[in-house]
């Protein structure tokens, strides 16, 4: 049996995930690496900016709230996902210029949201 998802990493892009429905394969790029994006933390910045480290770790802490039988609504998840989004959406429409403590902090809360909420 085929693998439904799949990672791998690109020299020139980093990290790439694959999905592969019916024999169609759809695949994006995980994180941008900006130099200037990224918190210098054990070498990791080479691979991940300050946003996709704070949902890394966030996700992580998620995954021990659900390993302990904790979990959030998905009422408090939309809420806590609503900042990052907010954060994402203003930068990209040139509004204003996110520091990489908000990336990360936003993206901790993303994170735990997504691996924490009970559906």
């Amino acid at each position: 049996m085929a693998q439904l998802i799949k990672f791998r990493w690109d020299k020139q892009i980093g990290p790439i995930v694959s999905l592969q429905i019916f024999n169609k394969q759809f695949a994006f790029c995980a994180c941008h690496r900006l130099p200037e994006r990224s918190i210098k933390f054990f070498g990791l910045e080479k691979f991940f900016c300050s946003r996709c480290l704070g949902i890394l770790f966030g996700g992580f802490i998620g995954f021990l709230f659900i390993i302990f039988n904790f979990h959030i609504p998905i009422s408090y998840a939309i809420i806590l996902m609503i900042p990052l989004i907010v954060d994402g959406l203003t930068q990209a429409a040139g509004m204003r210029e996110s520091s990489n403590l908000l990336r990360l902090v936003t993206g901790l809360l993303f994170g735990f949201a997504l691996m924490g909420v009970k559906f």
